[in-house]
């Protein structure tokens, strides 16, 4: 019996990016739950990219409105932020932060950026596709989320 993600999803998978061919491990619970804190926190990096050239009070203040824009972000209805989190899934950073998730168990050493630096837009059709077959989704789409396929129904036994 299949009990984590891993073994339902599929084995891992190689994928070719830039001139190397790298390992692809299927997304785990923790991975996809690391993606939601990601898409929820980005109104700190966002604020992070714009402190140069401000006060301190100033990024101080620009920090903690970020902060709490986060938090809120974090306890939005459900729908909503599922809604959200969906989209950054097709978004380009979001795909940069899938994949990297999906390589750094088997290359520690890769960063977030040197993943975005790999992917082109010309690949991004092949990257999705790798991205879906290893993690047992039907296939690329802008919808990610409502592309997985739906659980068969159990026979019962006589």
């Amino acid at each position: 019996m299949m009990t984590n993600l891993p073994d339902m999803a599929g084995a891992a998978a190689e994928i070719i990016l830039g001139d190397k061919t790298h390992l692809m491990r299927p997304l785990t619970i923790d991975d996809f739950a690391q993606f939601e804190r990601w898409v929820d926190d980005a109104p700190i990096r966002q604020a992070v990219r714009n402190l140069d050239g401000l006060t301190p009070d100033l990024q101080t203040k620009m920090l903690q409105q970020a902060q709490e824009a986060a938090s809120l972000a974090s306890q939005d209805d459900p729908e909503k932020r599922q809604g959200r989190i969906t989209a950054q899934m097709a978004s380009m950073s979001g795909i940069s932060y899938l994949i990297w998730l999906s390589l750094r168990r088997e290359q520690s050493e890769l960063t977030l950026e040197a993943v975005a630096q790999m992917l082109t837009l010309d690949k991004l059709p092949y990257v999705q596709q790798r991205l879906d077959e290893i993690n047992g989704l039907t296939g690329p789409s802008p919808k990610r989320g409502s592309q997985t396929k739906a659980p068969r129904k159990r026979r019962k036994s006589k």
